[in-house]
């Protein structure tokens, strides 16, 4: 913590660049360790590579001494009145320590550190603890139990334990040791580690935020409650499962589709979905609440889907507009509630748009119609009225291959999947897969394991400007493309978009075959856009 104050006193009040990573540039990291006495190699990657400086780097951002975001760092609000209160400094220390695991974790899970170190403070909690040679096995035990009750694969924190260990030493976790005695979570000799009494206050508190199962006795609603807690929706499942397991389907539906009527509108989806994902087991619940207020436009959208019930109506398609964006607002704030009522309610501009909101007769409707009213004349930018202009480069191509396209702002990644089909001459007929950050999307109508629904997250969320993602076409072939946010540009409403504005390259060969080679397809402009107007026409 203090490494973090004097990093952040460091910037002062003026700010420095900062990368698409979130760090210092190369030419800035000399200057920051020295304010640090951190010896920084003549040689650097990036600044993340040193811990002694990325570790109170990453405490510093997690704890509001510093702030990063469109390309720069300040000094945060948190350093002016340091230090705080002591619980604000304690919740603090465990933000700082919760950021350097992540940062540190297994590139798929961020979480993967933080199960090691709890791991290992578990153990170390216990009486009888042995020393540092012999703690690998008792913390692969723990970590079986903690991957079981938070439903994550303990091979992912065994794959970064790698960096921590001295195996010449017989120490596989002296370098864990030393990052928790860096907390004071840990003390005494190195080779005996004893757990304080800050790091058994963090055994209890640093799985704070992971989904571990709700217990079968809750009522629905609470069930409910702990899973909306959680965005990712394998981890609602998970917070679900137990709960779920201890009851018959038809029950389960029952239960959670009370409960549902009368919850907002965001614990409403989570609930509405677990049903859903019980399958006709759940049709006699779903008939039962057809008529109801809330939950009703959901049970007749199902029922017509299981060919149990007529089609939807406009009425109902409005409803569960105003529900999705309602619960927008509830979760990520007003912009997203406008885009939300934009795309899915009809009308000529944004005052038709509202007026139909209110006339749902959704609970919500007033107070969203008033939100989203409110924000458009503050002045505040509104995503609905910006382009992002992205470049698409094809990895590892020789002479190079790009496209620069500008796509709305509230394009999902599915939407550039498709303008990215288009810009390239791709079929289509293979998977994909967008790496972003540790995470990944693809299509969620293929399953495909361990990605996120490609269609449910915003360019805008994922990308900032100079920052990359990284687009795979055909997971045998691997069309490797990298993905650049160049810039945000206002909407001209005399354009049509997606647009493509620029190129180098013609289109390669989807299906290279040696014995009968064919040469690149010429990239056509006009065609291509012609396209791409297509798709920002399609309902």
């Amino acid at each position: 913590m203090g490494h973090a104050v004097t990093l952040a006193r460091w910037i002062g009040t003026g700010r420095r660049p900062v990368t698409p990573g979130r760090v210092l540039r190369k030419a800035d990291v000399p200057a920051a360790g020295a304010a640090l006495g951190v010896e920084v190699p003549a040689r650097l990657r990036t600044m993340a590579d040193i811990r002694e400086l990325n570790r109170p780097w990453c405490v510093a951002v997690a704890t509001g001494l510093l702030e990063v975001g469109d390309g720069w760092v300040t000094a945060g609000p948190a350093l002016e009145g340091w230090p705080p209160g002591d619980a604000d400094l304690l919740a603090g220390w465990l933000a700082g320590l919760r950021a350097v695991c992540a940062a540190e974790s297994y590139p798929q899970d961020e979480d993967s550190v933080r199960l090691l170190a709890l791991a290992l403070l578990t153990v170390l909690g216990e009486d009888g603890t042995p020393g540092a040679e012999g703690l690998w096995r008792p913390v692969f035990e723990a970590l079986q139990v903690l991957g079981d009750r938070y439903d994550k694969r303990a091979w992912e924190s065994l794959a970064a334990a790698d960096r921590y260990g001295e195996p010449e030493n017989g120490k596989p976790l002296a370098g864990l040791v030393v990052l928790l005695a860096g907390f004071g979570a840990v003390a005494g000799d190195p080779g005996r580690p004893a757990i304080t009494p800050l790091g058994r206050w963090a055994a209890g508190h640093l799985a704070d935020g992971m989904a571990g199962p709700a217990d079968p006795g809750l009522p629905a609603g609470e069930m409910i409650a702990e899973a909306a807690g959680f965005g990712d929706e394998e981890e609602q499942d998970h917070v679900a499962r137990a709960w779920l397991a201890g009851r018959k389907p038809v029950r389960a539906a029952r239960e959670i589709l009370a409960a549902a009527e009368s919850m907002s509108p965001l614990r409403r989806s989570v609930a509405v979905r677990l049903v859903e994902a019980l399958g006709d087991d759940a049709l006699p619940a779903w008939r039962e609440v057809a008529s109801a207020r809330c939950v009703g436009p959901f049970a007749r959208a199902v029922l017509a889907a299981w060919d149990h019930g007529p089609e939807p109506g406009d009425a109902d398609g409005d409803w569960l507009g105003v529900e999705g964006a309602a619960a927008a607002l509830e979760d990520k704030g007003p912009d997203e509630a406008l885009s939300r009522v934009w795309e899915s309610i009809t009308g000529a501009d944004l005052d038709d748009r509202l007026a139909a909101v209110r006339a749902t007769g959704h609970p919500d409707a007033d107070a969203l119609a008033r939100a989203v009213a409110e924000f458009a004349a503050s002045g505040a930018p509104r995503r609905i009225d910006q382009v992002a202009q992205l470049k698409v480069s094809l990895a590892g191509w020789r002479p190079t291959i790009w496209r620069r396209v500008l796509v709305p702002a509230v394009a999902t990644l599915g939407d550039l999947h498709v303008v990215i089909q288009v810009l390239f001459g791709w079929d289509g007929d293979h998977l994909h897969v967008f790496d972003v950050g540790k995470k990944q999307y693809s299509d969620p109508f293929v399953n495909l394991e361990e990605t996120g629904d490609e269609d449910a997250v915003r360019v805008r969320d994922v990308m900032e400007p100079g920052g990359t993602i990284a687009y795979t076409y055909d997971l045998g072939a691997c069309w490797e493309h990298e993905i650049t946010l160049e810039k945000t540009l206002s909407r001209d409403s005399r354009q049509d978009y997606p647009v493509c504005v620029a190129f180098r390259g013609d289109s390669p060969v989807e299906y290279w075959d040696e014995e009968e080679p064919e040469e690149p397809g010429p990239f056509g402009l006009n065609e291509v856009n012609r396209r791409l107007a297509a798709l920002g026409r399609e309902p």
